[in-house]
């Protein structure tokens, strides 16, 4: 027992709490998902027939149905806990909520994590169990860019951060879920006419962070009132008009609306008083995230770009395009520095 103990501190010792917690709660997820498995008992209802899926690759038999695309998932498992053992190792300092050894950063890498394997989930069963769980992750990261300037623009402790968006995303999911759920007739159904889930939501969340990145920005530029409104809402449109795409085709013009009615809004408020040293990390990001928006929709099955057969999938470069971006977005984060802090990195 005294030698378990011992290579327990000196595991602990070397990675830290953070890591550890998430790499263990990573590996039972992958556990239970291999077990379930095994036991071929996921939900019956699947999202697509045998032969090849929405984003191109072909079925394939066993645990994991689509390899590529979801092994690929596994790229946001690793920034996940790079970030955790980046927390771990960090001398705790007041620059900014990622450095003060605080919840925050546990919570951005657990929300990178969930975008992996709930992915993983996904293309791993095609299943609409995987489906709801790949939106799941998707939607608790983008809330979090969104919660955590807002907190910073009203000045948000901790703990009421963790609670909002904790609250925001079981609202936001157990909507979705019954949207979906075959046992709540008539609400679902509703819901569907409207087609404001899902892609709108994950795209008006984008909108909103870029909207409040900008108004911190240009706080220490000499543009008018007039000019920042353009600017705030002219950025979230842009990338709206390049990557959305709906059956519904008002739901667009709704996006672009409450992106004008947002920049109006933000621009009246005093944005947080924050000094970035450097821009370079949102600038990789945000790139790396709209590149893999541009070459999304050739990694699906009506592309001619499709090779169903392929080990290269544009779909799982997709997923790498992002978890590098989660990355960057990351190191934005914790290189910012609130106005006032006496310590430096």
């Amino acid at each position: 027992m005294r030698g378990i103990d011992l290579e327990e501190k000196l595991f602990l010792n070397r990675f830290g709490r953070r890591f550890t917690t998430g790499l263990i709660a990573s590996m039972s997820f992958l556990l239970v998902y291999t077990i379930i498995g095994l036991l071929d008992a996921w939900p019956s209802g699947v999202t697509y027939e045998e032969g090849v899926y929405g984003w191109c690759e072909s079925f394939s038999s066993g645990l994991i149905l689509e390899p590529v695309n979801t092994l690929t998932n596994l790229a946001f498992v690793v920034v996940g806990l790079a970030i955790l053992d980046r927390t771990d190792q960090q001398k705790n300092s007041d620059l900014n909520g990622f450095t003060k050894g605080g919840v925050i950063p546990v919570v951005y890498a657990s929300a990178v994590i969930a975008i992996g394997l709930g992915s993983f989930a996904m293309h791993g069963t095609r299943t609409y169990l995987g489906s709801f769980l790949d939106w799941g992750g998707m939607l608790i990261f983008i809330l979090f860019p969104v919660l955590y300037r807002l907190r910073e623009y009203i000045g948000w402790s901790d703990e009421i951060f963790v609670r909002n968006h904790i609250l925001l995303s079981i609202m936001i999911l157990a909507i979705e879920f019954y949207r979906n759920s075959d046992d709540i007739i008539g609400i679902g159904e509703g819901l569907r006419r409207f087609g404001f889930f899902t892609d709108f939501v994950w795209a008006e969340c984008i909108g909103l962070w870029m909207i409040f990145e900008l108004r911190i920005y240009l706080e220490r530029t000499s543009y008018g009132s007039g000019e920042r409104v353009f600017i705030l809402s002219a950025a979230p449109i842009t990338l709206a008009l390049l990557t959305f795409s709906s059956s519904f085709p008002w739901t667009l013009v709704a996006l672009c609306a409450t992106f004008v009615i947002f920049s109006i809004l933000v621009n009246e408020v005093t944005p947080p008083s924050i000094y970035r040293p450097t821009q370079k990390w949102f600038v990789m990001g945000t790139s790396s995230f709209i590149i893999g928006m541009l070459i999304w929709p050739f990694g699906k099955a009506d592309s001619e770009f499709c090779v169903p057969d392929s080990i290269f999938q544009i779909h799982g470069l997709w997923h790498i395009l992002c978890a590098f971006a989660t990355w960057c977005f990351y190191l934005h984060f914790v290189s910012e520095r609130t106005r006032g802090s006496t310590e430096s990195e």
